[in-house]
């Protein structure tokens, strides 16, 4: 007798699971390596690409920016400026990347042959 009365209830909950379905949310995985050259490295506007070494480097969340700021801040290489070049003694020129999507430059002595190479490499197109 339990079981008729509970039936309605039962086909009420399920006409209003599937009139109001639930909005799938996944989470952006921002972890992984990416290129430094791809025009967007990590794949989702949500990751950002710091570069580790000169073509490739590590994808990390935007909204987890603050604890790989300190990582930026000792890498010998990562720069903004040719300001922030001198005072690592990595170089004395900041080459910023050709990819919008990357924050950072790489640090050169102005003189040497892999800044030569750094400039020779293809840029990607952007629309």
């Amino acid at each position: 007798m339990a079981y008729v009365r509970l039936a309605p209830l039962a086909l009420f909950l399920l006409a209003t699971s599937t009139m109001f379905p639930m909005k799938k949310i996944e989470a952006v995985d921002c972890s992984g390596v990416c290129s430094t050259f791809e025009r967007l490295p990590c794949r989702s506007l949500d990751c950002r690409c710091i570069p580790i070494a000169l073509d490739f480097g590590l994808c990390f969340n935007r909204t987890g920016l603050s604890s790989v700021a300190k990582m930026i801040d000792e890498h010998p290489n990562l720069c903004q400026s040719d300001d922030e070049c001198m005072k690592k003694g990595s170089g004395n020129f900041c080459a910023r990347y050709p990819n919008n999507y990357i924050d950072y430059g790489w640090c050169f002595h102005s003189d040497s042959e892999a800044l030569k190479a750094f400039f020779a490499m293809p840029t990607a197109i952007t629309m």
